[in-house]
Parts: structure tokens; C-alpha cells; sequence
């Protein structure tokens, strides 16, 4: 029996188990099983808690640290040209918050706080503030943001009340208190200030709900319950914009906020949840067979990302797996789980079958994209069948 993080009500069981290793969002391996909880009350989903989390985030959590210039790509344009993810989250904040001249931003959870820098090139009068619970990004802050206005691992009290605008970008998946989290930035914000938050959308990325570090898989109806709860009133909720995720803007409310029950939202959320669990549990069945199929072939895997590296793990004892392929030209060259990532045109004359690590909703579109996946005695393996 476990409680529901956002409506406190028991979930008795877990709709989807899987044993250890779990893998988390930074593509690396934790020694603890998968499971997640559906709630049938406001249709939340979550999995346990990650053990000593604060040590986590603090020495093992390294987003985008690779290099001075790392991110990822949101999307290709038509010419083939990356679309990067702060460039865009950037362009959604400027568009969404409508930030009044001269306003304190904070972004909470910051990170290398990439997106808010490039919010403030845009707007230079904008007065930029960073949090985050680790120390390890304060060099990407330095030179853009004054020293006084950075905060790591707790936030100032002198900050209550201070911000007209808060953007966190994909942190609250991460917290295992996501009502106290959202109170947090309550508190922080003055009077009438608006708040962009942006997370993952396991219905459009089914991914998302496996990952060992998600410790939340908000629906449209749990995301408001916890944003009522925490005193915000929800003003949009956008799964357009950045597709695979939802991008909100609340507002702080002086009074208490209700929601109006529906029952039918809330069923349609548990029913989509608990469809992502059965094709996780279809998925693991279908990859490890294939895995006995190609036995001994020589093999690549299209996606370093979440995805591709799952794949690895069910197929590394089996096949001669070789080489990762990935779009990202920053990505390209370098060496993921021990192999090296090539560009898909790179792909080598001699393979036998590439196994396909991309979101299932959208992976044929794109590998119909990849003339080289596309030649004749090539085999491919899909994840959903």
C-alpha cells in the first residue's frame, strides 16, 4: 500500500513491476526495481522513491554538463537543421508569461539555467535569479547572473515574495513532494505572479513512465488538483508547444482555489496511465525475444536517449551490438554505454538489424526519414511490434 502525492489517497497495488537495474533520465543504471502506482482518485501516476534522492541530485544528477555548449534537440526543421530545447523553452517562456518591464525571474531548479539566459538576451531588463540543490552549475551562471541573486541547495529568505514570474523547467517529475514543492514557489512569489512550469507527458512519450527519477507522471487532472492545493489557479495548460510535454501557466491566488470534480477526466487519465503499464510490460516481453531471434547478429541501436539505452540493456547479452546511431550532431562522436554514437549515415554495409530507441509514436515517421535504415537485408526491430 502506498498514498498518491498529490490527493493522499492509498493505491493498493502497483500497475507495472520490473526488476533491478532501473534506468534513469541521465541514461545510467540504479540498482533498485521499477514499479509504478496509478491513483484512481485524480489520476496520478508515480513511482517509489529514489534511496538518499538528496545525495542524487547533488553528486550524480549532471544534466548537460557535458560541455560548455550541450543540449538537446526538441525537434529537426524541414532542411534538416536542429532545433534545440533551450532555444524553444526559451521562446514558449518570452511568449507565455507576457513578463512586465523590469521584472525578478527566478528559475528554480535551474540547472546550467540555459533557457532563462536566453530568455534575458531577449529581454535584457528582466532581473534574472538561479536555484538549484546542487553547486555543480554555479560556473554557468557566473558572468550573467549577479552573485547575490544565486542560491544553491536552499533559497534565501530574503527571496519571499520577490518573484512577478518563476519558470521551472522539468523538476517536478523529480520531487517526491510535488504539493510542498509548488507551495515553495508559492511562497516565493509576490502577489499576482505567474508561474511557467513545464514537465513531462507520459501519454505523448510513453518513455516517461519507466524512468527511475520521474517520480511523477502528472495527467491534466492531477496537475490541477496539486495546483489548487498549493494556492495556484491554472490559467493553461499547453501539450502543443513542446509535444511530449505539458508547458502551464498559473497564476498565485490569495484565496483558496477548488476544483471542480469530473469524474469521467479522471477515469480517462487512470485508463491512459494503465495502458503505458501494459505496454511496458508488452514491450520487455517483445524486445527479449528478439534479442533470442538475432542471437550473435550484428546490431545498432537508432537513439542514445532513454529508449536506446533501455535496448541495451535487454540486448547486450545476446547480440553483437556495436554501435549507437543518433541525429544529434552533438552527440555524434562520442561514446554512450561503451559504444560509440555515429550519425544514421554512418551506418555500416555489414550490420544485420537495427533496433529502433526512439518514442513509438513517432519512431516510423522518423527512421522513414533515414534513407541508409531503409536498404534491402536490413532488419528492424520496433518496440512496439
Amino acid at each position: 500500500m502506498t498514498s498518491c502525492r498529490v490527493c493522499r489517497s492509498p493505491i493498493a497495488v502497483a500497475s507495472y513491476e520490473a526488476s533491478a537495474p532501473a534506468l534513469t533520465s541521465m541514461m545510467s543504471f540504479i540498482d533498485v526495481p521499477t514499479r509504478v502506482f496509478v491513483c484512481g482518485e485524480c489520476g496520478h501516476a508515480q513511482c517509489d522513491d529514489l534511496p538518499d534522492i538528496e545525495s542524487f541530485y547533488d553528486t550524480t544528477y549532471r544534466i548537460s554538463l557535458n560541455s560548455q555548449d550541450h543540449d538537446q534537440i526538441f525537434a529537426v526543421s524541414p532542411d534538416g537543421t536542429p532545433i534545440y530545447r533551450t532555444d524553444h523553452q526559451a521562446a514558449i517562456g518570452l511568449r507565455l508569461l507576457d513578463i512586465a518591464p523590469g521584472a525578478s525571474i527566478l528559475d528554480y531548479g535551474a540547472g546550467k539555467a540555459d533557457t532563462l539566459r536566453k530568455m534575458c538576451l531577449a529581454r535584457p531588463d528582466v532581473k534574472p535569479h538561479v536555484f538549484d540543490v546542487s553547486r555543480d552549475y554555479a560556473a554557468s551562471w557566473s558572468g550573467w547572473v549577479k552573485s547575490e541573486d544565486q542560491a544553491s541547495y536552499t533559497v534565501p529568505d530574503t527571496w519571499t515574495g520577490r518573484f512577478q514570474a518563476i519558470i521551472s523547467h522539468f523538476v517536478i517529475e523529480h520531487v517526491a513532494d510535488p504539493v510542498g514543492f509548488l507551495k515553495a514557489l508559492h511562497r516565493l512569489m509576490a502577489p499576482g505572479g505567474r508561474l511557467l512550469l513545464s514537465m513531462p507527458d507520459a501519454s505523448a512519450n510513453p518513455g516517461d513512465m519507466t524512468v527511475a527519477d520521474h517520480l511523477n507522471h502528472f495527467s491534466r487532472t492531477s496537475l490541477e488538483r496539486a495546483l489548487a492545493t498549493s494556492g495556484f489557479q491554472l490559467q493553461t495548460i499547453d501539450s502543443d508547444a513542446f509535444p511530449g510535454a505539458f508547458f502551464i501557466v498559473a497564476t498565485r491566488s490569495e484565496q483558496a482555489v477548488t476544483v471542480v470534480e469530473n469524474s469521467g477526466a479522471v477515469a480517462d487519465a487512470v485508463r491512459t496511465a494503465k495502458e503505458i503499464c501494459t505496454f511496458w510490460e508488452r514491450a520487455t516481453v517483445r524486445l527479449d525475444g528478439a534479442a533470442k531471434q538475432f542471437a550473435g547478429k550484428r546490431a545498432a541501436v537508432y537513439g542514445s536517449g532513454f529508449y536506446g539505452s533501455w535496448i541495451c540493456s535487454r540486448i547486450e547479452a545476446d547480440v553483437d551490438f556495436r554501435i549507437f546511431l543518433d541525429q544529434n550532431p552533438k552527440l555524434q562522436g562520442s561514446v554512450h554505454l561503451s559504444r560509440p554514437v555515429l550519425a544514421p549515415s554512418n551506418l555500416d554495409d555489414d550490420l544485420d538489424v537495427v533496433f529502433i530507441g526512439l518514442n513509438p509514436l513517432k519512431a516510423r515517421a522518423a527512421i522513414a526519414a533515414q534513407p541508409a535504415l531503409n536498404r534491402p537485408g536490413l532488419d528492424i526491430v520496433w518496440i512496439d511490434g
